[in-house]
């Protein structure tokens, strides 16, 4: 866990993946208390998100988005299908394209993962102005296209 009095070299020379990784721990562990009533993982919900995020998204886009196989993106598909979260559609003009789309269940599970996750986010940012913390997502939403990159 982070120390809450690190010295400033100690700060500047952790690598900015382990504090991610911290965060993400955080996050998951937050999820798992309050979404008892729902079985997902912290990885469908990476699908969720992207799935929704990204209307009339095929298999093949969503592994190249996530950087995963599409063996790796037909399991979990297949997953989240059976739950109900998630529906698969020939598209139309492309018989071999897979379009992925959130079911009813789905949107709802996203709506209350959402809900909760705004809040987490206020609580663990209630130190940062609004622009303080639009900045650190600005950096974030950079940071993320410069290692998509490599």
């Amino acid at each position: 866990m982070v120390e809450k009095n690190w010295k400033d070299d100690r700060i500047v020379l952790t690598p900015i993946n382990l504090y991610m990784e911290y965060i993400l721990l955080s996050y998951n562990n937050f999820l798992k208390e309050k979404l008892d009533d729902v079985s997902i993982t912290y990885g469908e919900l990476t699908y969720i998100y992207n799935i929704k995020y990204y209307p009339s998204i095929s298999q093949r886009e969503l592994a190249e988005t996530l950087f995963v196989s599409e063996a790796n993106v037909a399991k979990m598909i297949k997953k989240l299908v059976d739950k109900g979260l998630v529906k698969k559609q020939k598209d139309e003009n492309n018989k071999s394209r897979n379009i992925l789309t959130l079911t009813d269940k789905g949107e709802d599970v996203f709506v209350k993962i959402n809900v909760l996750t705004c809040g987490w986010e206020r609580k663990i940012t209630k130190d940062l102005s609004n622009d303080d913390l639009f900045d650190l997502k600005e950096k974030l939403y950079h940071l993320t296209h410069e290692s998509a990159d490599l």
